[in-house]
């Protein structure tokens, strides 16, 4: 099994976390700030080419009572896009994600509000590591 992306979608930045070589653990790895979407996808692909990944994991952004909004429909664009590109994509149900990132950092007395790019990054992680954990 190769690396998996793991990536916490937002429209200005992204949280991206990488599994080890076998697909066992997630780790967080940077965020990625864009103007254009285009921009995103060559940073993603610079990734995937140094860290031989095929597969890509994006937080799905469910309402809470599971139905999908404005954002949901902006990652399907994008995931379309991402598998025009080779990827394999599949979609991880986000809901709370930063939430528990949160309250990770607040239990190491890390600030949130002055670490919003940490919150991203392990947000990015919480994704995929859920995703990891379900297909073993």
């Amino acid at each position: 099994m190769g690396r998996i992306i793991g990536i916490d979608f937002g429209l200005s930045k992204v949280g991206v976390a990488i599994s080890d070589p076998s697909g066992i653990i997630s780790m967080p790895l940077e965020v990625i700030r864009y103007k254009k979407q285009e921009d995103l996808v060559k940073s993603l692909k610079k990734i995937a080419l140094e860290k031989n990944v095929k597969v890509l994991i994006i937080g799905y952004p469910l309402n809470m009572n599971y139905k999908e909004n404005s954002m949901t429909e902006i990652i399907d664009k994008f995931k379309c896009t991402m598998e025009e590109n080779n990827f394999e994509v599949h979609l991880e149900d986000e809901r709370l994600s930063s939430e528990y990132a949160k309250k990770i950092m607040v239990q190491q007395d890390i600030k949130t509000g002055e670490n919003k790019e940490m919150v991203d990054v392990l947000a990015a992680s919480i994704i995929l590591q859920t995703y990891l954990d379900r297909k073993k």
